[in-house]
């Protein structure tokens, strides 16, 4: 896989991912140690879901905020100082996140930072990764969700169970640290890496549903990153297998990113209709959830996380590649869908659990991801007939 010489394409991609990875890490590390916080806090499913919420409706005004004004502040500087928001937030609930208010005002931080983190690499990517080689790079960056929940679901048996779960949060605070002192510093560059011969401008109508579709999905999936553990325990598995078993989850989704991304540059388009499709097999994964059949749960696990999970990158470089001279303000505008979806997702979840239990609650994940799939589709030809109507 070749990317341009000049911006050495394999540190561009594995910043990207460790970027993006670190400010996620604080909402998946509290959603996969939720089975042991809350023995120890007393935490109900409601308050978790209120926690997760917190995180991304703190990042859909820092994602709107910041989108526009990437281009002029300088996609590097977002970065690093979203880098060390993200690092703070997860010293903070090590330190002091003996209560629910400290872990949600922490959580508010990090979603704040992960809020501004999305755009800013969004941009970082399509002005250093040449063009024919961008959804690859977009299935990489994307990667970035499930390997902090594959690092959050680890952390379970091997942090959390044999220390305790503030050290899980010392070590992803030291993890953050890291690679915030790895980012790149500010240099001016040419806002697009490759040729593109068509000047593009932001349509609001088709981003609107093309938000509302990621958001949806976007709901199911944070539900599932936030509740697979807690609700894998809830009909009998031990904790730590509940991890591996988050990790094989994550896994497959770190792999359908990555691939679907690769293939997407093989493909002349129809990049939502393989995002709709894949939301739809996502469908299933959590229908088989909604069974608490044990034998099945590595299978629905599996499906869940790859189809209903691992369509993020292929959305991202398909809005990308059809706003080409606005890449930041429009994934801005659809991330904010997304972070606003996984408030409503994960809060719901958490309510229905309470209220109804677990499988009422995967089955109310299936649903919305299929109207997310619909949704996305109407943004698709929404978008088309801008594009025809702007050509012609």
């Amino acid at each position: 896989m070749r990317f341009d010489r000049r911006d050495r394409g394999a540190v561009t991609l594995a910043l990207s991912i460790a970027a993006t990875t670190i400010t996620t890490l604080p909402v998946f590390l509290t959603g996969a140690l939720a089975v042991v916080i809350r023995r120890h806090l007393g935490l109900s499913s409601s308050e978790l879901g209120l926690l997760v919420a917190g995180f991304f409706a703190a990042a859909v005004p820092s994602s709107l905020f910041i989108a526009p004004r990437v281009a002029g502040i300088g996609a590097e500087r977002i970065m690093r100082l979203s880098g060390v928001a993200a690092t703070l937030a997860l010293v903070a609930i090590a330190s002091v996140g003996g209560s629910f208010t400290v872990i949600l005002v922490a959580l508010i931080v990090g979603g704040v930072a992960n809020g501004a983190m999305q755009p800013a690499v969004n941009l970082y990517l399509t002005s250093r990764v040449h063009l024919a080689r961008q959804g690859f790079a977009f299935g990489v960056k994307q990667a970035a969700i499930p390997v902090s929940t594959l690092l959050a679901g680890m952390s379970v048996p091997l942090v959390a169970l044999a220390f305790g779960w503030r050290y899980a949060y010392v070590g992803a605070a030291g993890i953050a640290l890291v690679v915030t002192l790895l980012l790149p510093k500010y240099r001016q560059v040419d806002a697009t890496a490759g040729p593109r011969s068509v000047k593009t401008t932001v349509v609001l109508k088709p981003l609107i549903f093309l938000a509302v579709g990621i958001g949806l999905g976007a709901g199911a999936a944070n539900g599932l990153g936030a509740f697979f553990i807690s609700s894998t325990v809830h009909i009998g598995v031990a904790a730590g297998t509940a991890g591996y078993m988050a990790s094989i989850g994550s896994l497959a989704s770190l792999i359908t990113r990555v691939a679907s991304g690769y293939f997407a540059d093989r493909r002349s388009g129809n990049h939502f209709v393989v995002v709709a499709i894949m939301l739809s097999l996502g469908a299933l994964g959590y229908i088989l959830l909604s069974f608490g059949f044990r034998p099945l749960i590595v299978v629905a696990a599996v499906l869940a996380y790859a189809a209903g999970w691992g369509w993020n990158g292929v959305f991202n470089y398909a809005v990308a590649l059809t706003h080409p001279e606005a890449t930041g303000h429009a994934t801005g505008i659809t991330q904010a869908g997304a972070f606003a979806g996984s408030v409503f997702g994960p809060l719901a979840f958490g309510l229905i659990v309470d209220h109804l239990g677990y499988p009422s609650a995967w089955r109310f994940a299936a649903i919305l991801v299929i109207f997310a799939a619909l949704a996305v589709m109407r943004g698709r030809s929404l978008l088309l007939r801008e594009i025809a109507q702007r050509e012609g």
